[in-house]
């Protein structure tokens, strides 16, 4: 009997390590372990995802595949976590635009799917880190939960009839694209909107379109730049237009992101819902 047990016990500790999941080496140096096999569309580089996700900075090597999460021990570890504030985020993998380091980690996972990440600190934020949040050569631990992948959105300008531009004393130049229904925004209006942002040589700067996030704002609380607060009142639920809009209208003499100082901006906006 006593043969029997152990061969028993033997047996039941084999089932238990093939079940222990596995855990995948890139040549990079990072680490992966799918604790969930997702069964939808697979991200692949140029993919536009959505994800949740939760960062840790890693102090040892110790149970690094574990679930942090319900580890009160971890707790001053973490740096980030979209499940609490329920913002999942979303990028187009393979540009660099999410923490770095992690995009070859993401890639391959299927949608549905969550995944343990080990990046190492030279694939990170290296010797200089991000202080205050990250010291210099830390490894970064990520959990990832896949929630959607698709087709990544290139926007172009739009093709515009530039006889129908019209000028306020302002210097906002406008166009209508496609005129709306209903009433006009206004003052103390919820707007929502699409947009995407051009330099007049073309260079595309932002767009809203291409991240999947509508724009709401205010109307007349100096939330955004002048030259939009004028030129979204000429326009009604599901209209289309495009402004033409002045430094002065615009950031001035100030550099913003990818625009220049004194720079001229052109959006091309849909008003999405006026509340």
């Amino acid at each position: 009997m006593k043969i029997i047990f152990a061969l028993s016990m033997m047996f039941l500790i084999v089932i238990g390590c093939s079940n222990k999941p596995e855990i995948k080496k890139k040549e990079s140096g990072l680490h992966y372990v799918d604790d969930t096999v997702g069964v939808g569309k697979i991200a692949q580089k140029g993919s536009f995802i959505t994800v949740n996700f939760r960062v840790w900075v890693m102090k040892d090597s110790s149970d690094d595949f574990s679930d942090w999460s319900k580890d009160s021990s971890k707790i001053r570890q973490k740096i980030e976590d979209s499940w609490t504030t329920g913002k999942p985020y979303k990028f187009v993998l393979g540009e660099g635009n999410f923490i770095k380091g992690s995009d070859e980690g993401i890639e391959g996972m299927k949608t549905g799917g969550t995944r343990t990440i080990i990046i190492p600190a030279r694939l990170a934020y290296g010797k200089t880190g991000i202080r205050p949040v990250i010291p210099p050569n830390s490894n970064l631990k990520i959990d990832i939960q896949l929630l959607n992948v698709k087709d990544k959105i290139t926007v172009s300008m739009w093709n515009v009839d530039t006889t129908k531009m019209k000028s306020t004393k302002s210097g906002l130049k406008y166009i209508i694209v496609q005129e709306g229904t209903g009433r006009t925004a206004d003052s103390g209006d919820v707007v929502t909107v699409h947009y995407t942002g051009w330099l007049k040589d073309s260079t595309k700067f932002d767009s809203s379109v291409e991240r999947d996030e509508p724009f709401t704002f205010t109307v007349g609380a100096h939330r955004v730049i002048p030259g939009w607060d004028e030129g979204i009142r000429f326009l009604n639920k599901g209209a289309k237009a495009r402004f033409i809009i002045p430094p002065d209208l615009a950031y001035g003499n100030r550099p913003v992101g990818k625009i220049p100082p004194n720079s001229t901006l052109i959006f091309d906006v849909e008003l999405l819902d006026i509340k």
